[in-house]
């Protein structure tokens, strides 16, 4: 009997299954395919996306140039580098823990935490005291640039940030073009940007001082600088506030300053006190440019 012929069947080709790039609902990132987590913000991308408060369009949110949008939530968000800030901005100009904005019943306000570069709204430096934000304000922070968006209803308290005249203002000997107001606050002086008075002196460091107002005194402290801070030809201790008598000439690199009170009535009497008196341990040596 003669068998029957055998049939080979060839094997189905296999489908290949192209993958996507995967929108992140969290913060609206692109991501490549494959990709578990979040780049941007660390979201698991295959886990339920959070539903959207009822209350969305009550409080303040945060929006940068492309659009993305960031919902602030009534109380502090933390805004920084760290992953567990509230608005995760992934920048080497930006701290872990920059700033934080305070959102009210019908007021927001900001305030820096000591970040490096600095905290800025509309242009302004921000400091660690609570700044009211305005509608549509512009707030930088390191070089990440954000627009606020306030609800209706939100106000903005009055409160005098730098808006009384200065009380006195850092001129260059040299170049008098550099006159930098000063205020009664610590005010960051150095060569990076972010800083609250930028000198484009490759003498200066990143941040070299700061400089303040107390009463009628203006008190410079420097903060461990490659080249130094010299009131006249006295090299003062890094890290020591220390008063600049009213005719001295201030040498931060190689840049010259001297002080301009705004009006006489602040400005205090000429000081006999000599240079040993105001800081001890002169030196003199040629400054070290800065990377």
């Amino acid at each position: 009997m003669q068998g029957e012929p055998t049939v080979v069947v060839a094997p189905a080709p296999q489908t290949t299954v192209a993958m996507a790039p995967v929108e992140c609902p969290i913060c609206a990132q692109t991501n490549p395919p494959g990709e578990q987590y979040c780049v941007e913000c660390g979201f698991l991308l295959s886990s339920a996306a959070p539903e959207t408060p009822t209350t969305t369009a009550a409080y303040p949110k945060l929006r940068d140039a492309t659009g993305r949008e960031f919902l602030l939530k009534a109380g502090e968000n933390l805004i920084g580098r760290d992953p567990s800030s509230d608005v995760l901005l992934a920048d080497g100009t930006v701290s872990r823990r920059h700033a934080v904005i305070i959102v009210g019943d019908n007021h927001a306000f900001i305030r820096d935490l000591g970040s490096t570069n600095g905290t800025r709204l509309n242009g302004e430096p921000v400091g660690a005291d609570p700044v009211p934000l305005p509608p549509n304000a512009e707030l930088q922070f390191g070089s990440v640039i954000l627009t606020l968006e306030l609800p209706e209803g939100f106000e903005t308290p009055t409160v005098a940030v730098d808006v009384a005249p200065p009380l006195a203002y850092l001129v260059g000997v040299d170049h008098p073009e550099l006159r930098f107001p000063l205020y009664a606050r610590p005010q960051r002086i150095g060569r990076r940007p972010g800083n609250d008075i930028v000198i484009p002196d490759p003498y200066v460091s990143g941040q070299h001082a700061t400089i303040e107002i107390v009463g009628n005194e203006v008190r410079i402290t420097d903060l461990g600088s490659t080249n130094g801070t010299f009131i006249n030809t006295t090299k003062i201790t890094p890290n020591l506030p220390t008063t600049v008598p009213p005719d001295a000439t201030l040498t931060l690199g190689k840049t010259q300053f001297r002080l301009e009170w705004a009006t006489a009535e602040t400005a205090p009497e000429s000081s006999t006190e000599t240079d040993g008196e105001a800081q001890t341990q002169a030196e003199t040596h040629e400054p070290t440019s800065e990377a």
